[in-house]
């Protein structure tokens, strides 16, 4: 097969792993509505429940790690459809629990099962998409993906309220399920024409793989994960827990607050194909800076609602384009380990999330998350200054050694770019 014909078909691929993605990341959010209600059904306080969201996190960012190497053995179309047939079949699970261990158990069951669809999905496209459409699929899928914070809890939040907590995942599992079968119809079979073909790794490329990873041009993208998805969700239970006294005391107006943020998703989505002209670990850089804006902005307005709903429009823009700049970041900087470094990104990814949930029962105010969160997002700016030296350093090596080897392949744009 050609590497022509070996590219998705573009609009099938990226709409079916954004639907998913929405289905299977939600499962980590949709608790944060929940929690008085889970707090009340498994006779814990609604602070001791938030863990339900912290365990989901976490198992899923253990489940990440495993998303590499098994889909470089099995193929990513098997390990995709394969999380999210699991994932259907623990979330069945969910209203059967009765208590606070049988309701964490469950969710730890969801987020292993779940844990390698996103960072194998953008392996999936990294490897798929032609690179000149790469950010717009990858902003999409991202954008989507964490438009699932809000949306699913406003799912949680309707369908709870009005059918109960046990409703919610009951009526997600079927969504799942069809959700695996669509997966398997559309996803092309096999490795990518340039990728190992399944189970031929060996220690060698394994440990160069290792070494990639430990690199200063990628280690530092890595690590900028965990504060990006850890502070949505930190911001986001803070205001569930913190929020104003007429917001939290009022469902509709909570629900108001979550859904003016799906706008700002829907545009990082708009503005994806103007801002993949610019190079990713730029972008990457200025989207965290708009962000911790956003929550300084957030600081002050936290006993105003419509205040508090603009600077967190701004907040959820900026981090919707964060995610798929720093994706793609890595997908050029690791180069074969690709998947690895997916699967580690997803790891970290979660284990911010799990973290985020936490953090504003340490602080106890909305206030406090909100400068906290801005101040991490700031320090992931160094981040990725760090990785851009690291990667202009290696560049400029290959630039040089190209040239003493006759006509080479990496120019200095192509290193700017990257």
């Amino acid at each position: 097969m050609s590497p022509q014909r070996a590219h998705a078909p573009f609009a099938a691929t990226v709409a079916v792993l954004s639907v998913v993605a929405m289905l299977v990341i939600g499962q980590s959010f949709i608790t944060i509505p929940l929690m008085p209600e889970l707090g009340r059904a498994w006779g814990v306080t609604p602070e001791s429940a938030a863990w339900a969201t912290t365990v989901f996190a976490v198992t899923y960012a253990f489940g990440s790690l495993a998303g590499g190497p098994l889909s470089d053995r099995c193929g990513r179309r098997a390990i995709l459809t394969g999380s999210v047939a699991a994932l259907a079949v623990a979330t069945t699970l969910v209203p059967f629990a009765s208590d606070l261990t049988w309701g964490l158990t469950v969710r730890a069951l969801q987020g292993v099962a779940a844990g390698s669809f996103v960072p194998m999905s953008y392996a999936y496209l990294a490897e798929r998409i032609p690179e000149r459409r790469l950010p717009l699929a990858l902003t999409t899928v991202g954008a989507t993906a964490g438009a699932s914070a809000v949306v699913s809890q406003i799912e949680g939040q309707l369908i709870g309220g009005t059918l109960g907590w046990r409703a919610v995942f009951l009526i997600s599992a079927p969504l799942l399920a069809a959700g695996a079968v669509a997966l398997w119809r559309v996803l092309l079979p096999g490795p990518a024409p340039d990728a190992p073909a399944p189970g031929s790794g060996s220690d060698a490329v394994a440990g160069r793989g290792i070494k990639v990873l430990a690199s200063a041009r990628v280690l530092p993208l890595l690590l900028v994960a965990v504060p990006v998805l850890g502070s949505l969700t930190a911001v986001y239970t803070s205001v569930q827990l913190y929020g104003p006294a007429e917001l939290v005391g009022d469902d509709g107006a909570m629900l108001s607050l979550r859904a003016s943020a799906l706008p700002a998703m829907l545009l990082a989505v708009l503005v994806a194909p103007w801002l993949g002209r610019v190079p990713a670990l730029r972008r990457a850089a200025g989207s965290l800076g708009v962000a911790a804006i956003g929550l300084m902005a957030a600081a002050p307005a936290g006993g105003n609602t419509v205040a508090l709903g603009v600077a967190l429009f701004v907040f959820v823009l900026a981090v919707s384009t964060v995610g798929p700049a720093i994706v793609q970041a890595l997908g050029a900087s690791a180069g074969t380990a690709g998947a690895s470094a997916m699967a580690v990104y997803g790891f970290l990814l979660n284990l911010g999330s799990g973290a985020g949930a936490q953090f504003p029962l340490l602080v106890g105010n909305l206030t406090g998350v909100a400068v906290s969160v801005a101040v991490l997002l700031a320090a992931a700016i160094g981040l990725i200054a760090v990785a851009s030296r690291a990667a202009g350093r290696q560049a400029r090596t290959s630039v040089v050694a190209g040239s003493a080897a006759g006509p080479g392949r990496v120019t200095p744009k192509d290193a700017a770019q990257r």
